[in-house]
């Protein structure tokens, strides 16, 4: 059941409204690694306390309308950003100036971390605001014996976190895709009947909800919908690059997760274990915990896939009961009960594979409308939810 309250999240890159966008964008690339230079300091006078202007910093700036493909080709295949050093005294200007100031252009919600020691740097949430990413070496004077102080130095990793509305996440083969290409029928979403299908980041939107056509008559509304490639046990300690695809949940307003009524087996290999639905539904309680404890406090909707299966409907039956429990998790063994166990906002039985999915899309619209009440076209449905509960 539903806690008490309101669980209401930060809002970023959120409903597409009156912009012309793809519908479905692949990320090929999220991270881009810079070696970082700020200015040296200039060198003072002793005899006549000539200042050294100190070197310039290196600052990233956020830019609302910049993809990372983008900034990438502004970089034009430099892998280096520098700061100018600061001039040195002269006898005829005892004050000379600081170096110029290096600037690097970035998408809203790019992160820089020290490559080396893993270390935050800075976080890029404000669109038109200076972050710092090094600072330069004080000028010359009398605290360093008139001698410049060297700028900052590093490798940095500039990582881009996405900021949908849904964040689709689950084992491999659970029907992820699947349930996209339900969501968003008339896109080219890749799906076949083998683990990993997903490679790469896949970000679409939602269009057409029953009840919803648009705001001011004119532009649609829809909501951004990003299917990550699937998790494995051991994810949030970057198993099968697993850290690479949950950094994108950290944004999304809502989490769907995806689940096979069946269960999950990685592969035919022995040393691999089966999971039960309810085993795979701890497991990814648990990675998300582990990788970061706000991820299972957000807004979260399982969809329960692949009821077309043989028995799939009593097995679905049996699931959405046991979850319905505010300590469903007892029914594990100790070792894989979560810390934190998740409180599902709907429990959805589907069979994406021939495009049932029940009330998903309305359900998530719903969701949404609760956690952002002041959106127009949610006004009437947000008021209706509140004294509703979905499970």
């Amino acid at each position: 059941m539903r806690r008490a309250g309101c669980r209401l999240l930060s809002t970023g890159l959120r409903t597409c409204v009156g912009k012309k966008m793809n519908d479905m964008s692949i990320i090929d690339e999220d991270r881009i690694r810079l070696s970082i230079r700020a200015g040296n300091g200039g060198v003072g006078i002793l005899r006549f306390n000539g200042l050294g202007g100190d070197g310039g910093n290196v600052y990233m700036i956020g830019q609302p309308n910049l993809d990372f493909r983008e900034m990438r080709k502004r970089l034009a295949g430099s892998r280096k950003i520098q700061a100018g050093d600061g001039q040195k005294a002269l006898h005829t200007k005892l004050v000379a100036e600081r170096g110029e100031d290096a600037i690097l252009h970035v998408p809203i919600g790019v992160e820089a971390v020290d490559a080396e020691t893993n270390v935050l740097i800075a976080r890029c949430t404000r669109p038109f605001h200076r972050y710092l990413v090094a600072r330069g070496g004080l000028g010359g004077c009398r605290d360093n014996q008139y001698q410049g102080r060297r700028g900052e130095r590093c490798l940095v990793d500039f990582h881009l976190k996405l900021r949908p509305n849904i964040g689709l996440v689950g084992f491999p083969n659970a029907g992820k895709s699947t349930i996209m290409k339900a969501l968003i029928p008339k896109k080219t979403i890749k799906i076949a009947s083998y683990p990993f299908t997903t490679r790469k980041p896949q970000l679409c939107y939602v269009r057409d909800f029953d009840g919803v056509t648009n705001f001011d008559g004119d532009d649609e509304f829809s909501l951004s919908i990003v299917d990550l490639p699937g998790i494995i046990e051991g994810a949030s300690m970057n198993r099968g690059r697993g850290i690479s695809f949950l950094k994108h949940l950290q944004y999304s307003d809502v989490l769907l997760m995806v689940v096979d009524v069946s269960g999950f087996k990685l592969s035919v290999s022995p040393n691999e274990p089966f999971r039960s639905a309810l085993e795979t539904v701890a497991l990814l309680n648990i990675e998300l915990e582990r990788y970061d404890p706000r991820l299972v406090r957000k807004p979260t909707v399982l969809a329960i896939n692949k009821t077309d299966l043989p028995n799939g409907e009593n097995k679905a039956a049996e699931l959405i009961e046991i979850l319905r429990r505010s300590e469903w998790s007892a029914a594990l063994s100790a070792e894989m009960r979560p810390q934190r166990p998740l409180v599902f906002d709907a429990l959805i039985a589907t069979a994406a594979k021939h495009r049932r999915i029940g009330d998903l899309k309305n359900t998530l619209r719903n969701l949404y409308a609760f956690l952002h009440p002041l959106s127009d076209p949610m006004e009437e449905t947000s008021s209706l939810y509140k004294d509703t509960r979905l499970v």
